[in-house]
C-alpha cells in the first residue's frame, strides 16, 4: 500500500490486518506510520527508487495506491505514479486498487455523476487533471484495476470535511449559502469497505466505481450535526448572491504542473518541523488570521455547497457488492468521541 499514513490509508491498513491480510506499506518516513497495527511490514523509501519499489511489490496480490502528495506539483505526482505502475508490472502484481476522486467528472458538482461521465473539461486545477491522467493510463494498462472515485469523504481525521468544520464551529462558525445544495458524503469506513471488496472481486478488468454514502444530505445537516456534538451554534445561512458578491471575480485556475507559494512553504515547514507539529501551527495561525474565526466559503467551497448533482452508487452495489453502512446519523455517532477533542 502507498499512502498508508493518510486519512483513508490508516483505516484501510487496520481493516486489512483485522481481516487476516498480510500488509506491506511503502512510506518516506517511519515516524508517519506510528500507531499502525503490529505485523505490518514497512519499507522506508521514495517511489523514485525503482529498485526498492519493485522489491517491495514482488509477490504482492494487490497494490492499494492511495498516495498523492498535494504539496508537490502535478507533474511530480504523475512521474511517481508512472514509476510505481512500471514497478508493479515488472513485479507481477495481481491487481491495482487505485483511489481517484469524483472531481474527475465534468459534471461535478452541479450535475449527476456516473462512471460513464465525461472527463474532457479543461481546468479544475492540477490535482483534477493529474487524477484524470492517472485514470486514463490505468484504463489502458496491462494490469487489472479497480479505480475508486469517492465523493466527499468525512469522518475522524478528514482534514477539511470534519476537522476544518469542527475548528471553525468552535472558533466562530460556518457560513453556508441559502439556498444550499446537497452533500454527496461518504463516511471513511465505507470507502475502506469498497477498497477491500475491489481487492477481492474475482474477475476484475479495467473498471471504475463511484463510491458515495447511502444517500446525499444537505450540507447544513452535516455541519449542524457536528455543532450538536460540540455544543456550538450550527451553520449560519447567508444568501448565495451576497456571498458571491463579496468573493468577487473567480481567480483563474492553474492547470499547469506548478505548485503555489503556500504549498512550497507548507512542504518546507513540514520538513523542518515535522508533519504533526506543522499542522498544529497552521491551525493556530488560521484561527488567528480570521478576526471572528468564521469559515466563509471561497469560490471552490461555494461551488461545492450549492451543487445539486447526485452520485449514484448502483454500479458499485451491483458489481462489488458495496453496501455503505454509514448514513449521516450513524456516521455522526461514530465521530462523537473524536470530535470531543476539539471542544478544548
Amino acid at each position: 500500500m502507498t499512502g498508508a499514513s493518510g486519512f483513508i490509508g490508516r483505516r484501510l491498513v487496520s481493516a486489512l490486518v483485522a481481516a487476516g491480510a498480510e500488509v506491506s506499506v511503502l512510506s518516506r518516513s517511519r515516524a508517519s506510520l506510528r500507531g499502525l497495527p503490529q505485523g505490518v511490514r514497512v519499507r522506508i523509501g521514495s517511489m523514485s527508487d525503482r529498485a526498492l519499489v519493485e522489491t517491495a511489490l514482488h509477490g504482492q496480490d494487490v497494490l492499494f495506491n492511495l498516495a498523492y502528495d498535494v504539496r508537490a506539483p502535478a507533474g511530480e505526482n504523475l512521474a511517481a505514479f508512472d514509476r510505481l505502475m512500471a514497478a508493479a508490472q515488472a513485479a507481477g502484481v495481481g491487481r491495482i486498487v487505485h483511489t481517484s476522486s469524483i472531481v474527475v467528472y465534468d459534471a461535478w458538482p452541479t450535475r449527476d455523476c456516473t462512471e460513464d461521465g465525461e472527463m474532457d473539461r479543461p481546468g479544475g486545477g492540477p490535482y483534477r487533471q493529474a487524477k484524470i491522467e492517472m485514470e486514463r493510463r490505468l484504463m489502458i494498462g496491462p494490469l487489472p484495476v479497480a479505480i475508486l472515485q469517492p465523493t466527499i469523504v468525512w469522518g475522524p481525521g478528514s482534514s477539511l470535511w470534519t476537522d476544518g468544520f469542527a475548528r471553525a464551529l468552535v472558533a466562530g462558525g460556518v457560513v453556508i449559502p441559502e439556498p444550499e445544495g446537497l452533500c454527496n458524503g461518504v463516511f471513511v469506513d465505507d470507502v475502506v469497505q469498497a477498497c477491500i471488496k475491489a481487492a477481492a472481486l474475482p474477475d476484475l478488468g479495467h473498471e471504475r466505481f463511484v463510491i458515495s454514502g447511502p444517500e446525499p444530505f444537505p450540507w447544513s445537516a452535516l455541519i449542524d450535526g457536528y455543532a450538536g456534538i460540540l455544543g456550538t451554534t450550527g451553520a449560519t445561512r447567508v444568501p448565495v448572491e451576497e456571498i458571491a458578491r463579496n468573493l468577487g471575480p473567480r481567480p483563474s485556475e492553474d492547470t499547469g504542473n506548478g505548485t503555489s507559494l503556500a504549498a512550497r512553504i507548507s512542504s518546507a515547514g513540514r520538513r523542518a518541523l515535522g508533519h504533526r507539529r506543522f499542522e498544529a501551527l497552521v491551525a493556530f495561525v488560521r484561527a488567528r488570521l480570521k478576526k471572528d474565526g468564521v469559515l466563509y466559503p471561497d469560490h471552490h467551497l461555494l461551488e461545492e455547497y450549492t451543487g445539486k448533482g447526485i452520485c449514484p452508487i448502483d454500479h458499485a452495489r451491483n458489481r462489488l457488492g458495496y453496501a455503505p453502512d454509514y448514513d449521516l446519523e450513524r456516521g455522526l455517532k461514530a465521530t462523537e468521541d473524536y470530535l470531543r477533542s476539539f471542544k478544548a
